[in-house]
């Protein structure tokens, strides 16, 4: 009987902890689509807390993906921001641990590449130095994790920004971001609370859209409405074809 109730509390404590993930994961999702990443600092406070509770090798993931986007936000809208150093600070030490994890060393390849294309952003002198180490990571990840999301679409994001800001066409970034999709759709469950996954298809159809392709960039923009319909800004990025 001691040993049924042991079970059942075990089993308990996991669907709770899981329901808080899940809590913050469609938060985070509802945050993105109504734009107001501006406010994830909070985000990182409040798993910041959790983790000193009590380590959490996913929740610590978690908060380095959450400063991702939150230091993508600062670089492009608040380039004066201090908090942008500190955030590049905490996601180098998120990394650092999780490296050493061997279930997400792998991982952390296409992080790694995000984070070297920031430190780049952030002091454009340093750019001959970062920029190939991001490129670098980047393949390193492909290479060695083919079938990790992360992987593709880390790298569709630099293939992007290559094409957006050096010119030349957005065929590469289409086809990673599509790779990247295919296997979020493969690999996870609850995509409607997953905002990697929507910020995914967001720059598939940016893609779509900077390369001409319309139709194709609607399709992606009406998948999206499916999955979030609360992205309002999305009716307005709609093209007329």
């Amino acid at each position: 009987m001691r040993f049924i109730i042991l079970i059942c509390v075990s089993f308990m404590l996991v669907t709770i902890a899981y329901s808080q993930t899940n809590s913050l994961d469609c938060e985070l999702t509802k945050s993105y689509t109504q734009q107001t990443i501006g406010t994830w600092g909070s985000y990182i406070t409040k798993i910041s807390s959790e983790l000193e509770k009590k380590p959490n090798n996913d929740l610590l993931f978690k908060r380095m993906m959450v400063r991702h986007m939150y230091i993508a936000h600062l670089l492009f809208n608040e380039s004066e921001s201090k908090e942008i150093d500190t955030q590049l600070e905490g996601m180098n030490s998120d990394l650092t641990e999780l490296e050493k994890k061997s279930e997400y060393a792998s991982k952390c390849l296409a992080f790694r590449s995000a984070y070297n294309a920031y430190c780049a952003v952030n002091s454009p002198a340093t750019a001959l130095y970062y920029l190939p180490k991001s490129f670098s990571f980047a393949k390193d990840a492909i290479a060695k994790s083919p079938n990790s999301p992360y992987s593709w679409s880390e790298y569709g994001n630099l293939q992007y920004c290559y094409a957006l800001f050096l010119g030349g066409s957005f065929a590469d970034a289409i086809h990673s971001f599509t790779k990247a999709i295919e296997l979020i759709e493969k690999q996870q469950k609850n995509v409607a609370c997953n905002w990697y996954y929507i910020h995914t298809l967001l720059f598939l159809a940016k893609s779509y859209e900077d390369n001409k392709q319309y139709k194709e960039a609607n399709k992606i923009y009406d998948k999206i409405l499916t999955i979030a319909p609360q992205f309002s800004a999305i009716h307005r990025w709609k093209h007329k074809i």
